[in-house]
């Protein structure tokens, strides 16, 4: 098949598919099916930075564990002690190229994501928990955060910042999101 007539029959499928589920959807919402609750994601496309910095680094794009973990006061702790040591570790700099680094003497935000995300599954935290996320700063520029999802809600860690704040508190809107699976990734 040439490039166009693949184009065509792949966008009849995806049409037919979402009128296919509109309809199951419609049908199960008037079947007085008290318990139906209809969740939508919209996939997002993993950054090719990340994709690229999970061919090298296996091991550090593992996902799986809990998808969320139990907020103590030794959680709160390792997540204080982390976030601190990070950004006091990383100097800020923007990439001149976006390339995604562990643990550099220097880099952007999604260093200081990737970094922390790797020492806080050091310390136990399940790597299902942590979540990479996309957002803008106040000036409306791109911005990486990690987001740990704990018993009592988001917790945001940010290199700009050394308070772990919740997800709300920080006032960030997140554009798009890693799924427990960091190689899979969600809309807002």
């Amino acid at each position: 098949m040439n490039i166009k007539l693949t184009a065509v029959v792949t966008g009849i499928t995806m049409a037919v598919s979402l009128f296919s589920i509109a309809d199951a959807a419609a049908y199960t919402a008037n079947s007085k099916i008290s318990s139906f609750d209809l969740v939508t994601q919209t996939a997002a496309i993993t950054p090719l930075s990340l994709q690229f910095f999970c061919a090298q680094n296996k091991s550090e794009c593992a996902g799986g564990g809990r998808g969320q973990v139990t907020m103590s006061p030794n959680l709160m702790a390792v997540l204080k002690q982390i976030n601190g040591h990070v950004n006091r570790t990383i100097t800020p700099e923007r990439d001149t190229a976006d390339i995604w680094e562990l643990n550099p003497t220097s880099g952007d935000c999604e260093d200081y994501v990737l970094s922390k995300r790797s020492a806080l599954i050091r310390q136990g935290v399940s790597a299902g928990a942590l979540r990479i996320a996309y957002t803008h700063t106040r000036r409306g520029e791109p911005h990486a955060v990690l987001v740990v999802r704990t018993s009592q809600g988001d917790y945001v860690l940010d290199n700009l910042t050394n308070s772990i704040k919740t997800l709300r508190a920080s006032g960030y809107n997140i554009r798009t999101m890693s799924s427990p699976n960091p190689t899979r990734w969600t809309a807002g």
